[in-house]
């Protein structure tokens, strides 16, 4: 019976746990070493807003994996093979789904490289694989909470409470001009600013998703748990996405004017932050908020959405421009 364990991979340190999986297998197989900031602004994945108009926690992760996770990584140059499957109950090859999906992640093991899988613990949250024992049947695992969370059976992946098996191997990773990189990147986050669409109905994106926000948050039927969560993923993501916008004001080329724009989403990161310390972080079963707190974040929120239209319109305007040229 086979077995094999990496024992140099971990999560990155990361509120959006697709990125915080993705670090850890390019950093354990040494295709990445920068900062993990940067792997949010150069996938494109630091511009994500998601909000459910009722703010359901589920807000964060309803997007297409499938494809959104491929052009990700193409961006930055890393070949994948991305799966994705729901498994619904009238599903007739779903075990033979499962058992392809157990050879390719054990061969990319073998290989020396994890694997980025949905919720591979109870929680609710991408995680990734980092070996197997078919003496017992099992994968060992990562997840953004538990340091040493129980193995995964084999006949258990993609039947958690949310019933996806969605996984991404990867390949290895060949140079882009980073200024390509720069490019796409940004024109993703205005792409997702100005969607008028979402994926799923009762979601939105960008400008549509503050609207979201900003509607629930006058009337008193929200989900509390889903804002404070919402809250601190999206606090991390400006964060890195104005950190990242500093970097590439500093080292482009060609896109010239974003010092103003990293400014700017400084000072939405900074809302995002006042926000996540009215309303800290807590378990669903201990969230609340009151009234006083409620008109605090809708009044902060109110001034990033005035703030970040102003950046993505600047930031717009540099895209084209470089065009241009």
């Amino acid at each position: 019976m086979a077995k094999a364990l990496l024992k140099n991979v971990e999560m990155g340190k990361c509120w959006t746990t697709y990125i915080g999986a993705i670090d850890g297998i390019l950093r354990g197989a040494g295709l990445w070493n920068d900062d993990i900031y940067m792997l949010m602004g150069m996938t494109g994945m630091a511009f994500h807003f998601i909000v459910h108009e009722t703010l359901c926690p589920s807000s964060v992760t309803v997007y297409n994996w499938g494809e959104e996770h491929f052009a990700m990584m193409d961006r930055i140059g890393v070949h994948t093979d991305t799966y994705y499957y729901f498994n619904d109950r009238r599903m007739n090859t779903f075990q033979q789904i499962q058992d392809g999906a157990i050879q390719r992640i054990k061969a990319s093991i073998d290989r020396g490289v994890a694997v980025m899988i949905w919720a591979p613990t109870p929680l609710l949250e991408f995680g990734l694989i980092c070996g197997y024992d078919d003496e017992d049947g099992v994968f060992f695992v990562k997840d953004c909470i538990d340091p040493e969370p129980d193995p995964l059976l084999y006949q258990n992946i993609g039947r958690s409470e949310v019933p996806i098996l969605s996984f991404q191997i990867v390949n290895g990773r060949i140079p882009v001009d980073p200024e390509k990189i720069y490019r796409e990147s940004l024109a993703f986050g205005v792409y997702e600013w100005n969607k008028l669409h979402h994926t799923a109905p009762r979601y939105a994106s960008g400008r549509k998703g503050y609207e979201y926000l900003l509607h629930a948050l006058e009337g008193d039927s929200f989900n509390v748990f889903g804002l404070t969560y919402m809250t601190h993923v999206y606090a991390n993501s400006k964060d890195y996405a104005a950190r990242y916008l500093r970097f590439v004001a500093e080292e482009s080329r060609h896109l010239k004017g974003l010092k103003d724009v990293a400014q700017i989403y400084r000072e939405v990161a900074d809302g995002f932050a006042q926000v996540a310390k009215v309303i800290p972080f807590c378990l669903p079963d201990q969230a609340s908020i009151t009234p006083a707190q409620a008109q605090e974040a809708l009044r902060v929120f109110t001034d990033c959405l005035a703030w970040e239209e102003k950046a993505m319109g600047i930031m717009g305007k540099v895209l084209g421009n470089s065009l241009e040229k």
